[in-house]
């Protein structure tokens, strides 16, 4: 069973408030958590100094915060000493005293606090370095790699939102610069962890086109600063990077949904962001309010109950306390359902599941839950009666709820509207192959990769015969349907993928054939012509069949990169010609791979 006790440490009387049961418990069982709202090294130090007189070797872990965290309550600027006994599990205990190699630090970590039956490690870290924040990514993989097995849980250091100077410690010392970090381990330990994001994506699909690291020159093409202003407003752009925290970009990697602000605006316009983005990748804009933290908190909450925890530690983010204020208790009043809470605040929060890759998150809250398996039922009982029912959802709540349901259902039926228009864009409203446009680009780009890799393109160039006359004899109606019946028939006869088929114009088709020789196009425009003819489409004003027939020509080259579009096209619709001026219905073509017409 675990026992926790909560202090707030004003002076060293507060710490006589541990009964008996603490102060004589084994200490390498025992974990000290403390969170410092106060920055002070001197005053850290000699509190460090009454912990080890009244408690004489426990295992300590600190942090400077950006607010502090207590049975479902957000405090500012206080001293928390939140003290774990384990009736079984084993504490270990490390500080590492740089973060200029990440990684060295996390293989450091590792090393450290390797012991049998690891279930979880909690890590503070220095969030803050020439004034911005670290990127711990690289700490975490190392220490995961080190320590497969372990839950990661834990944050980055604050300093009440100055973002110059955070502090980590344990019971030996202090840094501004590292980690410090404690492992916990035993048979009997049963360990979970979970995190809720809240923030949802909103608005307009935007593409990182710009990037290099984690700074971002521009977004859709244009400078940060100018996608803000045009979707936030005047006021958000102009007190970037702080405003940002309100409206972070959301983006999905790995089927994680992570939110990520600005942290700072260069002189060049570009913008510095946590975490690295690459060229391509999408994200939307951020936003919460207090319903969604309800309806998020109470689904965490849910998830970890039947886990049965005894101690549940909180690490959140700072951006939540600023934007939310005083709606942050909403998230946290339902954490008091699972076990006695504390945590704090922080620049980051780190999470991991054993044998998977831990992620470095931001406006997160994530909850490390533990319990040791030997409690009896009347121990359940006990917490049950303690345990505080789930608040109801306001109307207020709701409201907003269905407010952004509204919005993304309008978003998400727009941007569906503007990829049908995108297609449509690329296609024949009459007969649904690609037009005109399509096919010029695709032959040009056909062309270019052709001369790089010398092998043969084959054009043809089709028309229907006497469709003027069919036009004029049948109606518009029968005329557009013959179209549509002959597009038909050439998508399922050239039905490769790499095959363009376009309507080039009125009654005229052609299609791009890459890598096929001048046999294989030949034998396909019959195939075509054949196959248009078997339709048996009456055609009572044709003098080249009772039925629509078609004309084609084709050309087979090998091109080099200075060879015009125009070129083989005009050259393909010459020998379209021939085969007309021969009668039509039929096929006639040039082989510039051999030199020879046929």
């Amino acid at each position: 069973m675990i026992r926790t006790r909560t202090i707030f440490y004003h002076d060293d009387t507060d710490l006589d408030q541990l009964s008996i049961e603490f102060l004589t418990h084994p200490r390498e069982r025992m974990l000290i958590q403390v969170y410092s709202g106060v920055l002070d090294d001197c005053l850290i130090m000699a509190l460090l100094n009454s912990i080890d007189q009244v408690l004489p070797g426990a295992m300590v872990l600190g942090t400077t915060t950006g607010g502090e965290i207590v049975d479902g309550k957000a405090y500012d600027q206080s001293i928390i000493i939140n003290v774990t006994c384990f009736e079984y599990a084993t504490v270990r205990s490390t500080l590492i005293m740089q973060n200029d190699d990440l990684a060295s630090a996390g293989r450091q970590l590792a090393a450290a606090l390797a012991q049998p039956n690891n279930k979880a490690v909690i890590v503070f870290g220095c969030g803050i370095q020439n004034q911005r924040t670290i990127f711990a990514a690289p700490m975490l993989d190392a220490l995961h790699a080190g320590l497969p097995e372990a839950i990661i849980a834990g944050g980055q250091a604050g300093d009440n939102g100055l973002g110059i100077r955070t502090v980590v410690f344990n019971q030996i010392g202090i840094t501004d610069q590292g980690f410090a970090a404690v492992s916990i381990a035993g048979i009997n330990l049963v360990a979970h962890n979970a995190y809720t994001l809240s923030w949802v994506p909103i608005g307009k699909k935007l593409t990182i086109t710009h990037a290099r690291g984690s700074r971002v020159y521009t977004i859709d093409g244009k400078p940060p600063y100018d996608i803000y202003s045009h979707y936030l407003g005047q006021e958000v752009a102009d007190n970037l990077p702080l405003s940002a925290a309100d409206f972070p970009l959301i983006i999905e990697r790995d089927g994680v949904q992570m939110a990520i602000h600005a942290t700072g605006v260069n002189p060049d316009g570009s913008f510095d962001y946590i975490h690295h983005f690459h060229p391509g990748e999408q994200l939307q804009f951020g936003y919460c309010h207090a319903g969604l933290l309800a309806s998020a908190v109470n689904k965490l909450t849910a998830s970890l109950q039947p886990t049965h925890p005894q101690a549940a530690f909180v690490y959140s983010c700072v951006s939540r306390k600023w934007i939310l204020d005083s709606d942050i208790q909403v998230e946290l009043q339902p954490i008091n359902s699972l076990a006695p809470n504390a945590g704090f605040f922080c620049y980051g929060e780190y999470f991991g599941q054993a044998y998977k890759q831990p992620l470095f998150l931001s406006q997160t809250m994530t909850v490390l839950c533990l319990a040791e398996i030997n409690r009896g039922e009347g121990d359940e009982a006990e917490r049950s009666k303690q345990a505080d029912p789930l608040h109801p959802e306001s109307r207020q709540f709701r409201t907003i709820r269905v407010l952004h349901r509204l919005v993304e259902k309008s978003v998400h039926e727009i941007d569906a509207m503007n990829q049908e228009l995108a297609k449509l864009a690329c296609k024949d409203s009459l007969t649904g192959l690609y037009n005109r446009r399509v096919f010029d680009e695709h032959l040009e780009l056909e062309l270019r990769r052709h001369a790089r890799t010398h092998s043969p393109l084959s054009l043809i160039l089709l028309d229907v015969d006497y469709f003027k006359l069919y036009n004029d004899s049948y109606g518009h109606v029968m005329g557009d349907s013959c179209l549509r019946a002959v597009a038909q028939t050439l998508t399922k006869i050239a039905h490769r993928d790499i095959d363009t088929i376009a309507r080039y114009g009125g009654e005229e088709f052609v299609i791009i054939l890459p890598d096929t020789d001048y046999p294989t196009a030949m034998d396909l425009a019959e195939t075509l012509r054949f196959g248009v003819e078997q339709l048996a489409i009456p055609h009572r004003c044709s003098d080249a069949s009772p039925y629509i027939t078609i004309s084609l020509g084709v050309v087979t080259g090998r091109y080099n990169e200075s060879t015009p579009p125009s070129k083989v096209v005009d050259l393909c619709d010459r020998y379209l010609y021939q085969a007309k001026q021969a009668g039509r219905n039929q096929a006639i073509g040039l082989d510039l791979t051999a030199r020879h017409k046929h």
